[in-house]
């Protein structure tokens, strides 16, 4: 099974390490050195790990190696830990010479221990770096590795003879954009919809039909992502509209280009992969935009039905999956192509099974569709349908792609934006738990005991206070299964707990 590196985890460590924390540790500890040395390595390793990432899936010592690294990396994580809890606890202490001298506090103690884990942790990487040679990795350039919305970028062109399923949705889409409007407000439609269905995709159908092209005497395309900073908005508005040369350019100056453009003219905006819910960011550009015409409309697509509500866009159109029909025509022109009727009855079944575990997400079917095309085993087949091993297949990274992109959906999130809770599409989430199996545990009665790699720890209606409590390394836990009023005691024995 594939390991999964731990990117952002590396990244905090360096970024730790190279920080002026980093430094002052290594002055308390007498460590500076050692610390130095152990960035160097670190940064080395880090600049290798696509590749090795890629190689993994093709062989086992490579997949030995990105464990040892793992191992480490975590063990690296919780040191730092080790010495953020020792300054804590040094700078608040007020007990007396003796009592300083006995406790594990104590100054030398403490380096001396310190020590010894950081030239162990030194040691250990040597080893991982000295096997780079060996596997022949190749450096790449990793200014960052952590995956964000950010990263993706969308346009408005799209090939209609390749898309199914959609017709419907497109036609009802056209009628909304085309219908008469008679208030003074900027008419906002939204798709609304988990990733992966293929939101984008029926914007793109919709802002290329041929009675839009008529209506609209300008249409524009706007990819926004996680960034919602109306001057990079209206920026971005003015380059798809054809005006390049706006890089340098004020907000005031911005808005003048953007009211001349606009002004008496009908159009159509799309903005693509909006994440943003507050409401004074969309009230900002709102203002600017209401310059166009009667019959001007916006088109938004989110994920998140929150983001259509603080737009005032009600209903929105939530779009939905494909249906089996559509779904199974979808997954055998990309699987089988031509060769459809000459294909195997068995793999015609077994692709039959993977499809209706799709649930009728289109970025799931062509994903698995595009993988299997070139697979002729039935046993490749079988690893997807039982979902054993996918990672598996040589090509098993562009699951990782379509991952990446979080099939979340039900997001709710506390008065501070932070995320409480979600849903996962099944097919993600038995895929995931195939690739970070051995970090991720549920708990039964039956559990005796848990793995030093167990970062990850959930359990129903039943807590496990002794096994959980000797989980020093753990990262997660779940709760929600706890039937309690009070916190359990044992959680502040977990040191590295980070949720």
């Amino acid at each position: 099974m594939a390991e999964q590196i731990p990117f952002s985890i590396m990244e905090n460590i360096l970024m730790k390490l190279g920080s002026s924390a980093g430094e002052a540790i290594g002055l308390a500890f007498g460590l500076r050195k050692e610390i130095a040395k152990v960035q160097e390595t670190l940064s080395t390793i880090r600049d290798v790990l696509l590749d090795a990432e890629e190689q993994q899936g093709k062989s086992h010592a490579v997949e030995n190696w990105v464990r040892r690294l793992k191992d480490v990396i975590y063990d690296a994580d919780d040191l730092l830990d080790d010495f953020t809890a020792y300054e804590l606890r040094r700078q608040g202490e007020i007990a007396s010479q003796v009592r300083d001298f006995f406790s594990s506090s104590n100054p030398v103690g403490s380096r001396f221990k310190m020590g010894h884990k950081i030239a162990d942790i030194k040691e250990r990487l040597d080893g991982i770096a000295n096997d780079i040679s060996k596997f022949n990795f190749i450096p790449r350039v990793t200014a960052n590795l952590r995956v964000e919305n950010s990263g993706r970028e969308t346009h408005s062109f799209v090939l209609t003879s390749e898309i199914m399923g959609r017709d419907e949705d497109k036609k009802k889409m056209v009628e909304l954009l085309l219908q008469s409007d008679n208030g003074d407000n900027l008419p906002v439609v939204a798709i609304v919809g988990i990733g992966g269905l293929g939101k984008t995709t029926l914007a793109q159908l919709v802002y290329n039909d041929v009675d839009v092209v008529k209506h609209f005497d300008l249409r524009l395309w706007v990819c926004v992502s996680d960034d919602f900073d109306v001057k990079v908005l209206v920026r971005n508005i003015l380059k798809s509209g054809g005006d390049a040369n706006v890089d340098q350019w004020g907000l005031e100056q911005l808005k003048n280009k953007l009211h001349e453009t606009l002004n008496s003219k009908i159009y159509l905006l799309v903005l693509d992969d909006i994440w943003n819910e507050d409401f004074e960011k969309w009230n900002q550009l709102r203002i600017l935009l209401k310059v166009g015409a009667r019959g001007s409309k916006v088109v938004v697509t989110t994920r998140s039905s929150k983001v259509s509500s603080i737009m005032a866009i009600d209903p929105p159109y939530v779009l939905k999956g494909l249906n089996h029909d559509q779904s199974w025509a979808l997954f055998k022109n990309l699987a089988f192509g031509e060769e459809q009727q000459r294909a195997h009855q068995n793999l015609l079944k077994i692709g039959e099974e993977i499809t209706k575990m799709c649930l009728g997400v289109p970025l799931v079917i062509k994903t698995l569709g595009r993988i299997l095309h070139s697979k002729t085993e039935e046993s490749q087949w079988l690893s997807i349908k039982n979902n054993k091993n996918p990672m598996s297949l040589q090509d098993g990274n562009n699951i990782l792609s379509f991952l990446s992109r979080s099939l979340f959906q039900e997001v709710q999130k506390d008065d501070n934006n932070n995320v409480v809770s979600c849903k996962m599409h099944d097919l993600i989430h038995d895929l995931a738990q195939s690739i970070i199996k051995s970090e991720i545990i549920t708990l039964t009665e039956d559990t005796k005991n848990i793995s030093e790699r167990i970062h990850h720890v959930s359990f129903l209606e039943w807590s496990p206070s002794t096994l959980i409590s000797n989980c020093k390394h753990l990262r997660v836990l779940s709760l929600s299964g706890l039937r309690s009023e009070s916190v359990p005691k044992y959680l502040v024995k977990l040191d590295h707990l980070r949720h």
